[in-house]
This record gives C-alpha cells, sequence and structure tokens, in this order.
C-alpha cells in the first residue's frame, strides 16, 4: 500500500472515529438519563399470638448446677419448679 492511498484513507476514517469517542459533557448528560425505580412495599403478615396455658406460664426452669456437700460436690440437673 502506497503512502498516499494511506493518508486518503485515515483522512477518511479519521473524522467518523473522532464522532464515536465520547466527550464528558455527553458523559455526564447520560447518567441524569436514569430514571428512579418505583419502590415496592412487602406486606408481612400479622403474627399470631399462640395461646398458652395456664400450667405452661407457671412452670420454672431451674437450670443443672454443682452443689457443695459434706462429700464433695454433687451434680443436681435441671429441672421444673410448678408454682401456683
Amino acid at each position: 500500500m502506497s503512502i498516499k492511498k494511506m493518508l486518503a484513507s485515515a483522512a477518511l476514517i479519521l473524522p467518523i472515529a473522532v464522532t464515536f469517542i465520547p466527550s464528558q459533557a455527553e458523559a455526564q448528560m447520560r447518567w441524569q438519563v436514569r430514571r428512579p425505580v418505583p419502590v415496592r412495599t412487602i406486606r408481612r403478615q400479622a403474627r399470631v399470638r399462640v395461646y398458652t396455658p395456664a400450667q405452661a406460664r407457671r412452670r420454672i426452669l431451674v437450670p443443672g448446677r454443682w452443689v457443695q456437700t459434706n462429700r464433695g460436690r454433687r451434680w443436681i440437673p435441671a429441672h421444673y419448679i410448678y408454682r401456683r
């Protein structure tokens, strides 16, 4: 390819290539085109309160523990105490 043909093709291609390069003003305008997305509210079902019998409400858990006795330490397992 001769130098004249290369210069001629560059002279034809260069103006077209320059139009595809985005300018700073064009880049700023692209961000302003964005539109807000509508917000969807998620509805949750109301919690249903479970009825607890009175006997279960009076039941108190006493956690397991070590107790010091005359013979040494003794493990007492966890148990429930029923109040009136």
